[in-house]
């Protein structure tokens, strides 16, 4: 005969619920099958974490005074962080940046390991 991981014979310990404990297990069982079938079902992926290192997508900081060309990469400096490294290099796809006063702001995003240019401070 089979056993249990605790040693005892499989067939030996049956299932028994008292007949309050069956009758809420069965108003459960019902409310899920009446429940709404156009939700979600329950998953259990695992959630994105925002912190140091790898789970961070946006930030925001300056870049120097000259102007920034469609296509050119720049190091931008984040605006919180006090410890190194505290640059990225991000490329900027979409439009010319004029020059503009020092420490001019901009917002940068990360898609897989690039860094990009998404807005700047406007003059």
């Amino acid at each position: 005969m089979a056993q249990k991981p605790n040693g005892k014979s499989s067939n030996q310990q049956k299932v028994q619920f008292t007949r309050p404990a069956a009758e809420r297990i069965a108003r459960v069982v019902r409310q899920v099958e009446l429940g709404n079938r156009g939700t979600q079902s329950l998953s259990f992926t695992p959630r994105q974490r925002v912190g140091n290192g790898g789970g961070i997508v946006f930030r925001v900081g300056t870049h120097d005074n000259n102007s920034w060309s469609k296509g050119a990469s720049k190091t931008v400096t984040f605006i919180t962080v006090t410890t190194t490294p505290n640059t990225a290099s991000a490329l900027n796809l979409f439009a010319d940046i004029a020059t503009g006063s020092t420490g001019r702001a901009v917002a940068i995003a990360k898609d897989g390991t690039g860094w990009y240019l998404i807005a700047a401070e406007c003059e």
